[in-house]
């Protein structure tokens, strides 16, 4: 029998028994604390279980292993992988995986799982307690008085958090527990995620931002994101330029989103006010003792720098430096340990098997959209709508500027709406690109808005005539009626059911789609891709002369956007 523990609720553990096939399998632990030891001899049944102290690398592989599991500190690499040739199965202790080679297990068909999620408040204390202890001085003044100093009072002066703003980087489980430990504090509170929760920003009472928005206004920064491609040494120098000069950074997620050497720059210059990092590149050396012997040792020349840089950051007054500890509580190791045996347990048993790992990044395409250029009509200030209007000099011109903006994209299929300017903008930017040959659908559902008796009326004229409150509440106003004509809503409704029925499957196969529309139909479709409310998209603009790159989620939701522009980017022609 094998005892497989399936949840865990106030701390009392569950368990169920499950025949199995091939019964006491060992299991490699490497990084063991004896908490965990104790959950798993506890808990083991027929899973045999041994101990290692230290993490798993090329000197601690064992070539007879075929099931184990590890923690952050462990390089799971390609080297390691062919000292382990009967492996099967990797359990990380871990929500994050990037110490793992996940292509070269793949590969090698090894199973590799992870903890998605442990104690999403663990964490977000530990942040929040970190934020405390930099504004406050607390270990200043702990450390001064175990060593019967007397404290200056101009030493240990912290600051307030009431009223201030915080910036949350990734809304996640934890993000979010840190937003309403936030607010219990009565800070205010600017979050930057690509995947916007209207629902949870209303019930907690934030607002999404910009990235660049978020650095200029915040505070207070604290870091919730995961490492990836897109999110690597997001903070850098020019993040840190954007900042205000008394800032304060809190990283819990994982040190490559900083960019350590311009920290130490903005820290030594002055630019930050202090920063705590339970997480920082090069991070396993904290738990080593830097002795001379040992730097001589390093053969890296990135870990003689991450070496040098944690020294510097050891040396700083306002810096707090931790070796990856947020996690670690006796409940949220209990719940790690919990998951663990599980994943393990399947396995064994050749039953589903929960949180796997995979390298396959997603596999939809780009979605690239484009406002047409500037038609005769745009030129003479007018309302064009459905009208035909063909393109002037100008466009034709704006056209190739944007053909190559976006050289060196692929382009699998194009849509355009039924109107002869997105045609003519379309054909001038693939024959650019030098890819004239493809497919192209033509669909009425990306027309531009039917501006109704408003057609072909000058806009100067009519802003005169309607007033400027009313003028612009025809131009953004989500549900603003027009004489014989659509509101934005009508607009939104038909390209939104388009987009899902028609663009999405082909992203989902992961084509590369261009789209070339209209400014009013691309603000719809921006209304579904980016989860705008109402009030939001009448702020929102399409510009005329760039390109947005959209990288989706399955939902259809944004991953990541790009701007790639020319130099006759501008929002209106008049």
């Amino acid at each position: 029998m094998c005892g497989c523990v399936l949840s865990i609720h106030d701390n009392e553990v569950i368990l169920r028994d499950i025949l199995v096939h091939d019964c006491y399998m060992k299991c490699y632990c490497y990084e063991t604390q004896d908490i965990e030891k104790n959950f798993f001899e506890q808990h083991k049944n027929d899973v045999d279980f041994i101990y290692k102290e230290h993490p798993l690398n090329e000197d601690s592989a064992t070539e007879d292993a075929e099931i184990v599991t590890v923690f952050v500190n462990s390089k799971v690499t390609k080297e390691v992988l062919d000292k382990m040739p009967k492996l099967t199965f990797i359990a990380t202790r871990s929500t994050g995986f990037n110490h793992i080679d996940i292509e070269e297990a793949e590969r090698r068909d090894i199973t590799v799982v992870s903890v998605p999620a442990y104690g999403e408040h663990t964490v977000a204390e530990y942040a929040f307690g970190s934020l405390l202890s930099l504004t406050r001085k607390i270990p200043e003044a702990v450390k001064m008085t175990r060593e019967n100093i007397c404290i200056p009072p101009e030493l240990v002066r912290g600051v307030d958090l009431c009223g201030k703003t915080i910036g949350i980087i990734g809304a996640g489980r934890i993000g979010k527990k840190m937003i309403a430990m936030a607010k219990g504090f009565s800070m205010n509170v600017v979050v930057y995620d690509e995947y916007k929760d209207q629902d949870s920003a209303a019930a907690l009472g934030y607002v999404y931002t910009s990235f660049d928005d978020l650095l200029i206004q915040s505070d207070v920064i604290s870091i919730h994101m995961p490492l990836t491609d897109l999110t690597h040494h997001m903070l850098n120098k020019e993040a840190f330029l954007k900042m205000k000069k008394d800032v304060y950074i809190i990283n819990t997620a994982r040190g490559e989103l900083i960019d350590t050497a311009a920290l130490i720059d903005a820290l030594v210059q002055n630019k930050i006010k202090g920063c705590a990092l339970d997480v920082c590149e090069g991070e396993e050396l904290l738990i080593k003792k830097c002795s001379p012997e040992f730097l001589a040792s390093l053969q890296s020349r990135t870990l003689l720098k991450e070496s040098a840089h944690l020294q510097i950051l050891k040396s700083m007054p306002n810096v707090l430096l931790s070796p990856h500890i947020a996690y670690d509580t006796e409940e949220a190791l209990i719940r790690i340990c919990s998951t663990t045996i599980e994943s393990v347990c399947a396995y064994i048993n050749h039953e589903e098997i929960k949180n796997k790992v995979s390298s396959q990044p997603s596999k939809f395409g780009k979605l690239v959209i484009v406002r047409h250029t500037e038609s005769e009509w745009n030129k003479e200030g007018k309302w064009t709508g459905s009208r035909n209007v063909h393109l002037s000099m100008k466009g034709f011109e704006d056209a190739r500027l944007l053909g190559l903006a976006l050289e060196g994209i692929h382009i699998d299929h194009a849509f355009a709406s039924e109107q002869v300017r997105t045609m003519e903008t379309l054909s001038s930017m693939l024959g650019t690109m030098r890819q004239p040959t493809v497919p192209i659908t033509r669909d009425s559902a990306l027309n531009e808005r039917d501006y109704g008796e408003y057609t072909g009326k000058n806009k100067h004229d009519m802003k005169v005539i309607l007033g400027d409150e009313q003028f612009e509440k025809v131009r953004r106003g989500y549900d603003v009626a027009i004489p014989h004509g659509e509101t934005l809503k009508m607009v939104y409704e038909r390209v939104s059911s388009y987009f899902v029925s028609n663009i999405l499957p082909r992203l989902e196969k992961g084509q590369t789609v261009l789209i070339v529309s209209h400014g009013n139909a691309l603000r719809a479709l921006m209304k579904y891709i980016e989860k705008l409310s109402d009030e939001q998209i009448e702020h929102t603009e399409m510009m005329f002369g760039g390109a947005l790159v959209y990288t989706l989620s399955k939902d259809g939701g944004v991953v990541h956007k790009e701007l790639r522009e020319t130099p006759s980017r501008s929002y209106d022609y008049v």
